[in-house]
């Protein structure tokens, strides 16, 4: 069963309005502060937990394979995983070259397997998001690019960038 309150609310239709399909499990949340503009900012999402990662503060192995650079194949966007924990909270950075602001990121379970969302809140970004899976097999991160301004979605997949000494 998911307890819903008003911040709930507003994960839960970021997650809806991305196009995603939740499956059972709890919805948690942290309370942020707006972020500067270069800041990043955590948000919660619903998604059980293996035990042992719920020991340990850690998200799933599965998702900690998902941290990193990534690029994206048609152009010179970058996103940049930071870190994840249990709770579903992203640390997510997005560049164009410059910073875009990142509102909120989380990672979640949904009817197609194991998802990041990220949305940006920036000008010529208001709202847009990112909701991608990761393809193991080929460790690229596949999915949509939803751009509400313009009312268009678009398929995206980005490459992993190799680490900087």
């Amino acid at each position: 069963m998911v307890s819903l309150n008003s911040s709930n609310w507003t994960r839960l239709s970021l997650a809806i309005a991305a196009g995603v399909t939740l499956v059972s499990g709890t919805v948690s949340c942290k309370k942020s502060e707006t972020p500067a503009k270069d800041a990043v900012t955590p948000a919660a999402a619903a998604t059980p937990v293996a035990p042992a990662a719920a020991a340990t503060g850690e998200a799933p192995a599965e998702v900690r394979k998902m941290l990193g650079r990534w690029l994206r194949s048609d152009g010179t966007y970058v996103l940049e995983l930071r870190s994840a924990d249990r709770s579903g909270v992203v640390q997510a950075g997005y560049f164009n070259p410059k910073s875009i602001n990142v509102s909120r990121a989380i990672w979640m379970r949904s009817a197609e397997g194991l998802q990041v969302v990220v949305e940006l809140n920036d000008v010529g970004y208001p709202g847009a998001t990112y909701v991608l899976s990761h393809d193991v097999k080929n460790d690229t991160l596949v999915g949509k690019y939803n751009q509400p301004q313009m009312g268009q979605s678009f398929d995206v997949d980005f490459v992993r960038q190799a680490k900087q000494p």
